[in-house]
């Protein structure tokens, strides 16, 4: 099977790729706006495909949203995406095609042996389904991280920030019928990780160094709103989820749609638990994840 991964390259994204390039069969990654704009999240993945040594081509997708107005977040991520660390300019070149018509077309290469591992802002998928909504039909699997299981909002009070970034697209997603597991929020948010454990549990290899000083201004934006010196690692529980089905320890298959409409309900993510829409599941929705399975990704990742 093969995977795409559609990427706004922060910290936890940069985790994720990590643990994806040595977990999945990736071919490739789709770059789009979310923590940071376009042309940083471009510069980020270009520095990560330095960092890891690898031939995964970098295609550039959307650098807006289909109608919201642009956010980003680098008060969590730094300003560049990264931590802000120093670095050297990337060696590595981004695709000339756009992610949008790459995904298209490996979606003809491997028809029902393509996965997507989304991990910001929908836009580039729902672009995709707007050019060719059979898209749908091709898709094997999709995980996303993005989303809220009790609307607990990140970014407004009932809005996670992927969903937040870009409601229209991750309501078009959610209604695409595609073979959906979605990670919210909350479950990742119960297995965050203190940064001594992973400055212990990840060793000292230059790797993991990099990935570990990317972490420290996001760490330090945990203890300054919840007074603990740690991460969240949402995508790499996506990640986790993606390579190892069984690193959902709780799901359950539900009807979930985006609001995207309302002053204080717009990019909510409206679960039917109860079933009293009528409607039938459309998406597999993690509950509880397996921390160890979370963080051995990791380790195999930084390997």
């Amino acid at each position: 099977m093969k995977w795409i991964i559609d990427t706004d390259p922060g910290v936890d994204d940069a985790a994720a790729i990590i643990a994806a390039e040595k977990g999945l069969d990736v071919l490739a990654w789709s770059i789009v706006h979310g923590n940071v704009d376009l042309d940083k999240a471009l510069v980020n993945a270009l520095f990560l495909k330095d960092l890891l040594a690898t031939r995964t081509p970098v295609f550039a997708g959307a650098e807006k949203p289909l109608l919201e107005k642009r956010i980003s977040a680098p008060s969590v991520h730094g300003n560049d995406g990264l931590g802000d660390l120093e670095r050297s300019p990337a060696k590595s070149r981004e695709e000339k095609e756009h992610s949008v018509d790459m995904i298209l077309k490996a979606s003809h290469d491997f028809p029902g042996e393509l996965g997507l591992l989304t991990l910001g802002p929908l836009t580039n998928i729902a672009l995709a389904l707007g050019k060719d909504w059979t898209l749908a039909r091709r898709v094997r699997r999709v995980v996303i991280m993005g989303g809220t299981s009790t609307a607990r909002g990140n970014t407004s009070p009932v809005g996670e920030f992927n969903f937040a970034a870009d409601p229209e697209a991750a309501a078009m997603v959610l209604k695409s019928e595609m073979p959906i597991t979605l990670v919210p929020w909350e479950p990742t948010v119960e297995i965050m990780f203190k940064l001594s454990e992973l400055q212990a549990e990840l060793g000292d290899k230059p790797l993991a160094r990099t990935f570990l000083a990317m972490c420290d201004r996001f760490a330090r934006y945990i203890e300054e709103k919840m007074g603990t010196r740690s991460i969240i690692l949402s995508d790499l529980v996506a990640a986790a989820a993606a390579i190892d089905p069984h690193t959902i320890l709780k799901k359950q298959d539900v009807f979930a749609a985006v609001e995207t409409a309302g002053r204080w309900g717009r990019g909510l993510t409206a679960i039917d638990y109860a079933g009293v829409s009528g409607e039938k599941p459309n998406l597999e929705l993690c509950l509880v994840a397996d921390r160890g399975k979370v963080l051995q990704v990791l380790k195999d990742g930084l390997r």
